[in-house]
């Protein structure tokens, strides 16, 4: 019988003392992490403090990396990660590769609709809106439409970050169910990126536009929006009314695994309160809707569909299309 058989449809108390049992005496007390998070002691510490006989031992890397590594250990039957943490792009193909254990946890309930998938969980979020300076677009200039970035009065104003190909595809797909053709949302691309400059990175874009750099920037995480609204940037979001695309970073438990106790174990304590209540803490947005909500300060926020699948099979040519839309038009 399986760990996961064994421990599932446990009250969550009896659960919970049943695998730190048996996680404690497996493999050490040692539970192996793979992360791509830039700052993975924002869980392991709490969890650490929490359950003192045990120890995560982290592996740090790119997603890309990290995928490659989880599926050379898988064909040379090595079970290395107990527990991984990708983005939802690259979890995916993993899971292609019947990699992973079907998601069980008795949080599940509380985790939005968009970060629920058959054998990973989403565990935390990043929503995409557009950012604007409150000092160089006053309220009567502020968008009021992702249409309304493509007016030329945004020329020379607008960054446009150069990454994102699931928020791009994402957005395409959208568009289409409001009545666009697929050409039509693209064209809306090529004529935003034609007002743009195109940037590198997320974070960077954003503390451009607090810089005064750039006046709004097309594409921005919530969570580093708000961040920064609490040192006092003239920052706003709100009240545009675009579609918000929600960038999945899920956890999964492979099918082999050296301590599954323990890889359910922290799984459970990243998905339950005080984890959740970690990512909060370093300013990223949770997976558990109710937290989620709070976090942003009251403000209603809701994700628009995705089909991360699909996305994921098509990706190379979504990016393809993604630089033919930033090459078009940005202004470097």
């Amino acid at each position: 019988m399986s760990m996961q058989d064994k421990v599932k449809g446990m009250p969550p108390q009896e659960r919970e003392a049943t695998l730190v049992e048996e996680a404690k005496n497996t493999n050490d007390g040692t539970i192996n992490l793979y992360t791509e998070v830039n700052d993975p002691t924002v869980i392991t510490d709490p969890f650490e403090e929490k359950y003192g006989d045990l120890t995560v031992s982290v592996y740090r890397a790119g997603s890309e990396q990290i995928r490659e590594r989880v599926l050379q250990e898988a064909s040379a039957n090595f079970a290395g990660a107990d527990i991984i943490e990708l983005d939802s792009l690259e979890m995916a193909i993993v899971d292609d590769n019947k990699l992973l254990a079907p998601a069980d946890s008795p949080y599940l309930d509380g985790v939005t609709e968009s970060a629920k998938f058959d054998n990973f969980t989403g565990d935390r979020l990043s929503y995409i809106v557009p950012v604007w300076n409150t000092t160089i677009i006053p309220d009567a200039e502020a968008p009021q439409s992702f249409e309304a970035l493509a007016d030329p009065r945004f020329r020379g104003k607008l960054a446009l970050e150069g990454s994102d190909v699931f928020w791009f595809a994402s957005m395409v797909n959208h568009l289409q169910t409001q009545g666009m053709t697929k050409d039509e949302a693209v064209q809306l691309f090529k004529d935003i990126a034609a007002n743009s400059a195109i940037t590198d990175g997320h974070t960077t874009t954003t503390d451009l536009v607090v810089a005064g750099q750039y006046g709004i920037a097309a594409n921005n995480y919530i969570h580093r929006i708000r961040e920064l609204q609490g040192k006092g940037a003239p920052l706003e979001f709100v009240p545009v009314k675009v579609p918000v695309v929600a960038e999945v970073t899920g956890i999964a438990v492979p099918c082999a695994s050296a301590n599954p106790a323990g890889a359910l174990l922290l799984q459970d304590f990243i998905l339950g309160p005080e984890g959740q209540q970690a990512f909060i803490d370093d300013d990223r947005t949770p997976s558990n809707e109710q937290m989620a909500a709070a976090s942003f300060g009251g403000v209603e926020i809701e994700p628009i569909d995705t089909d991360v699948e699909e996305i994921s099979k098509e990706y190379s040519s979504w990016s393809e299309l993604w630089q033919s839309v930033i090459h078009s038009g940005g202004q470097g």
